[in-house]
């Protein structure tokens, strides 16, 4: 057997020093272990106009070694506690106005007994008049106030609450290329210019300009879209599911704060526009924000302008970046000696923040698999596998967003909502739940990106609400339900009279770092 001598990364950015990090803890490299070289175009900084998170991405940052504060310092992150969704049913009047809205907390679903809380909302929405976060957990209230998810005496990475970043992605390279030098890891600075292959299809080395051959028993492809070895030397098959998920382009920008002091919000705002989606994703000092749209529908210019108009009076004269996507994944995101991660493995619209999730479990399914070298076929099978499973439940996931929209102001949001645009198990999903609440063994999956709370806010906050009529009869504590409703009101009250502003525990943390209580 054959053990992992060296692996070779090529590319740089945040997917390709996060994996140089990950696996450089992981395999020991400081420490005689695994040698990894890094091999990247340039040593320029990559921009990053606002990265979004879910709430796993604190075990990835533990991981890497990073002290909280420090990493919220260094990456100009702010907290994220759910995201924002503006006029997904219902076009606004005039840019800017809010016709609906709800929220997709980081909470979990509530119970009443063995019952869930849902299908008590859905008979007693009416009468009670709340929407459905409010109606079954507290952490709406909290998000209203503006608080943060924690204090800053909470232990790093812990707190009353289920939190993720927002956070500058340039700034994260840069502070993951700083570690990774310090974690044994070698940075080459040179271009590809050719892949040589084995007979067997394996690559055998890597040659570049600057650097000219290198050569590793495992290579890992973080090029991003060009795909530089996974599909441009070993030709693996890219699907695109831009006939299922439309937006296959984004322009986007930075505006810094007009008010050093204003109001940071604790979540990512995602509205809905005649052909796409707008993010708005607040960091400790600008906004980085974006238009994701369908050229199938609008033109770059047209993009340009809405986002210009969104932005308001500041938008007139500030720089743009167009940005080209494919989304979609590759069948084979493992072959032979050569893994692909990040951009080059696949790409879903960021509507819920699923990026660095994606690099997140890749990195870590490549690390639990990787033994020898002979085992690479193996290794292979399974993590593929696994990785084809997660990107369908997410596709599945973002498309319900759209296919359940009860707007039909544009061809966009009409073709959305054809059922003929759906993946068959999403069509099997909304046919089930016309007549019923999703059950928790739907959701069994590991690791269950989206599970049944992301899938009863979703679906009720869109008013994708089922026909329970005839039903009632199973449902016996409706008044424990009424009565447990209230008690999330005033444990939101409760939170919000603890809990410091976003902006303020923001302030906090990078002047003091996290100060946790002594332990009594």
């Amino acid at each position: 057997m054959s053990q992992i001598k060296k692996i070779l990364i090529v590319g740089g950015g945040t997917s390709g020093w996060m994996t140089a990090n990950y696996l450089a803890r992981q395999l020991g490299t400081n420490n005689g272990g695994t040698e990894i070289t890094l091999v990247e175009s340039s040593d320029i900084p990559t921009v990053g106009v606002g990265e979004a998170t879910i709430p796993p991405i604190r075990t990835l940052v533990s991981l890497l070694g990073f002290d909280e504060a420090e990493f919220m310092r260094e990456t100009s992150a702010t907290f994220k506690l759910a995201i924002k969704f503006d006029n997904w049913n219902t076009p606004a009047a005039n840019m800017g106005d809010i016709a609906d809205t709800y929220y997709h907390t980081f909470g979990k679903f509530n119970q009443i007994n063995t019952d869930l809380m849902a299908p008590y909302w859905v008979m007693d929405r009416e009468k009670s008049g709340e929407n459905y976060v409010d109606y079954t957990m507290f952490e709406g209230g909290v998000i209203d106030a503006g608080c943060g998810p924690k204090r800053i005496t909470d232990p790093q990475f812990q707190g009353p609450m289920q939190y993720a970043y927002h956070f500058d992605a340039g700034r994260l390279a840069e502070l993951l290329k700083k570690k990774g030098k310090a974690e044994g890891i070698t940075q080459l600075i040179g271009t590809v210019d050719d892949v040589k292959l084995k007979e067997n299809g394996d690559i055998a080395s890597v040659i570049t300009k600057e650097q000219g051959e290198l050569t590793a028993d495992l290579y890992i492809d973080c090029t991003g879209f060009r795909a530089r070895l996974i599909e441009g030397a070993m030709g693996t098959e890219f699907t695109g599911m831009n006939d299922v998920l439309f937006c296959n382009n984004a322009v986007a920008c930075q505006i810094p704060y007009e008010d050093p002091k204003e109001i940071i919000p604790p979540y990512t705002t995602a509205t809905a526009q005649t052909e796409g989606w707008t993010w708005d994703i607040p960091l400790n000092n600008r906004r980085g924000v974006g238009y994701v749209y369908s050229d199938k529908y609008t033109d770059k210019e047209n993009a340009e302008e809405l986002l210009r108009s969104y932005l308001g009076p500041r938008g007139k004269d500030i720089d743009v970046w167009h940005i080209g996507i494919r989304t979609g994944k590759r069948r084979q995101q493992w072959k032979g000696n050569c893994v692909s991660i990040g951009l080059s493995a696949g790409f879903i619209e960021p509507l819920e923040s699923t990026g660095i999730f994606l690099v997140d479990m890749g990195l870590r399914w490549l690390a639990e698999f990787l033994s020898t070298t002979d085992k690479f076929e193996l290794a292979a099978k399974d993590f593929n596998g696994r990785m084809n499973e997660m990107y369908a439940d997410i596709i599945d996931f973002i498309k319900l967003h759209y296919a359940i929209t009860k707007r039909t102001d544009t061809e966009f949001w009409v073709d959305n909502a054809n059922p003929d645009t759906w993946t068959t198990t999403l069509q099997d999903k909304l046919e089930a739940w016309k007549s019923r609440v999703p059950g928790l063994y739907e959701f069994s999956g590991f690791p269950q990106v989206f599970g049944l709370t992301n899938h009863l806010q979703v679906l009720y906050g869109m008013d994708y609400v089922p026909d329970l009529s005839g039903q009632e009869a199973r449902y016996l504590h409706v008044q424990a339900a009424r009565e447990q409703a209230q008690k999330f009101k005033g444990t939101a009250q409760g939170g919000i009279a603890v809990m410091p502003k976003h902006r303020d525990l923001i302030e906090q943390i990078y002047t003091k770092g996290f100060q946790p209580a002594p332990n009594r």
